[in-house]
C-alpha cells in the first residue's frame, strides 16, 4: 500500500484500486483510528475478533512458530497472542502514527526485549522481512486485511517467499455479513458507496478518502490460494467470516 501521497493538481487522479490512492485513507490518522475504533464496531464484530484471536493462538502453537508478525497491526491485538505463546512479536503496518502509538505501549508494558514494531506495507514483504524475527513465525494478516489491499495476490506471493506459517482473517461473502458491514463502515466515515460486486465473489464496499474493503467467498478464496501456491491447513469460520491457517504448497 505505498504511494506517492498526493498527487500534483495537473496529474490525473489515481485510479480506486491503486496504492496511491488507498495511501489517503490508511496512511491518514483520522482513517486508520475511525476504523480500528472499538467504538464503531457493531457486536458481532467482536466475536469475529475473538475467532481470529484463538486461531492465531491455535496455530501458533500447533505449528512450532517462534514467532509473531503481525500485518496491518495498528494497536497491536495480536500481541497478546505472542505474549500468551511466549515468543517475539513484531507488528508492521504503513500508519506511522499507529506504530508509534504500539512501540509506546510496548515501552509502558516492559517488553520491549520481547517485541518490535515497523513502519511498512503488507504488499512489500521484500522491503522488511529481513527485520522480523524468528525461523518459524505465524505471518497474520488481521481483520480482512487481505481484502483491504489493492492487490491481494501480490500480498500472498510475497508472504509465500517468506516461508513460515499464515494467518488469514476475512469477512464472508453472505448478506448477513454485509449488512453487519454496512453498518460498521458508515460509522467510521461519509461518503460510503452501497456495495458493488467484488472480484472474489463477495461484496465491495468504497468511501471517502480512497476506503475501500472487499470480502470473499469460500470457493473465490481456496482458488486464490491455490494460485499463489498455499495450501490450507486448517480453517474456522463463524457467521460473519473465516480464519484459515495456510503454508506453502
Amino acid at each position: 500500500m505505498t504511494g506517492t501521497g498526493l498527487l500534483a493538481a495537473t496529474q490525473s487522479p489515481p485510479h480506486p484500486l491503486s496504492a496511491e490512492h488507498l495511501d489517503h485513507f490508511y496512511r491518514d490518522g483520522s482513517g486508520a483510528c475511525a476504523i480500528m475504533s472499538v467504538a464503531h464496531f457493531p457486536d458481532e464484530i467482536l466475536t469475529f475478533l475473538q475467532m481470529e484471536c484463538l486461531a492465531a493462538f491455535k496455530t501458533a502453537v500447533a505449528e512450532h512458530c517462534d514467532a509473531v508478525v503481525e500485518l496491518g497491526c495498528f494497536d497491536g491485538r495480536a500481541l497478546e497472542v505472542a505474549r500468551a505463546a511466549g515468543v517475539p512479536y513484531c507488528g508492521v503496518d504503513i500508519n506511522s502514527g499507529a506504530v508509534a502509538a504500539l512501540r509506546e505501549r510496548i515501552c509502558d508494558e516492559g517488553l520491549e526485549a520481547q517485541a518490535t514494531t515497523l513502519v511498512g506495507d503488507a504488499q512489500e514483504s521484500v522491503r522488511w522481512s529481513t527485520h522480523v524475527p524468528g525461523r518459524r513465525p505465524l505471518i497474520v494478516l488481521p481483520f480482512n486485511l487481505l481484502g483491504n489491499l489493492p492487490d491481494p495476490r501480490r500480498a500472498l506471493l510475497g508472504l509465500r517467499a517468506l516461508g513460515g506459517t499464515v494467518l488469514i482473517s476475512v469477512f464472508n461473502e453472505q448478506p448477513r455479513t454485509t449488512a453487519v458491514r454496512r453498518a460498521y463502515y458508515a460509522r467510521c466515515m461519509t461518503g460510503l458507496a452501497e456495495p458493488a460486486e467484488g472480484r472474489y465473489g463477495g461484496a465491495v464496499f468504497r468511501g471517502a478518502q480512497g476506503f475501500r474493503s472487499e470480502s470473499f467467498s469460500a470457493l473465490a478464496l481456496h482458488r486464490l490460494l491455490r494460485e499463489c501456491g498455499l495450501e490450507i491447513r486448517s480453517e474456522t469460520a463463524n457467521r460473519l467470516g473465516r480464519s484459515l491457517t495456510v503454508g506453502r504448497a
